[in-house]
């Protein structure tokens, strides 16, 4: 459950990459970038496959997700109701099916921070071109977190539309981005979650 959460944090922080930064960005997200400093918000149709448990099939999974400059986000999944927040403070996990919301803290966000902090345009990030629209972005470890790695393939209006991330056990996971959209920011307010009534509110370890 929380390398689940985990990955989800570093999804979220990879896509929203680096919006308002302070020095050039890079290819691989400048687009993306000019389009949440022109309108605040960007949203994005999110889709993924997940193994089922104990077997080889794969479970397909779809969503949107929204990001908000600087620490915003907010992942909605069609079909199982989930609702994923994060922001500086933690955020939320409502999954319905459990009748449970998780209560995540600042920490369970690092992986996330970390890397909206760095594609926004601080130190020891670098960028590769494996062809054309994809790159590798690496970020070098630290005492704090393991040196780090996601490929980005870019689509329409140089906007990625394909990002492969370590899943943590020796694989990787590839999403898929379509539909990218930018409209006005809606705030903090939009990223935060409430449990329903008869709900189990718990925090994550």
């Amino acid at each position: 459950m929380r390398r689940r959460v985990t990955l989800v944090a570093a999804l979220l922080a990879c896509v929203a990459g680096s919006a308002f930064a302070a020095v050039p960005t890079l290819e691989a997200t400048r687009a993306l970038a000019a389009g949440l400093k022109r309108t605040g918000r960007a949203e994005v149709t999110l889709a993924w496959d997940v193994p089922a448990a104990g077997g080889e099939a794969l479970t397909h999974h779809h969503g949107t997700l929204a990001i908000e400059p600087p620490d915003l986000a907010r992942l909605d999944v069609a079909g199982t109701g989930e609702h994923i927040t994060l922001r500086s403070d933690g955020g939320e996990w409502l999954q319905p099916s459990l009748h449970q919301m998780m209560l995540l803290k600042p920490r369970h966000s690092v992986a996330a921070m970390r890397w909206w902090r760095v594609l926004a345009g601080s130190a020891g990030v670098t960028e590769r071109k494996l062809a054309t629209n994809r790159y590798r972005l690496f970020i070098a470890g630290s005492v704090d977190a393991p040196a780090d790695s996601a490929d980005v393939t870019l689509g329409a209006g140089s906007l990625p539309e394909r990002l492969v991330l370590d899943d943590g056990a020796g694989g990787h996971s590839v999403y898929k981005l379509t539909s990218w959209r930018f409209t006005k920011a809606r705030g903090p307010d939009a990223f935060h979650v409430s449990a329903p009534a008869g709900s189990e509110v718990v925090e994550l370890p």
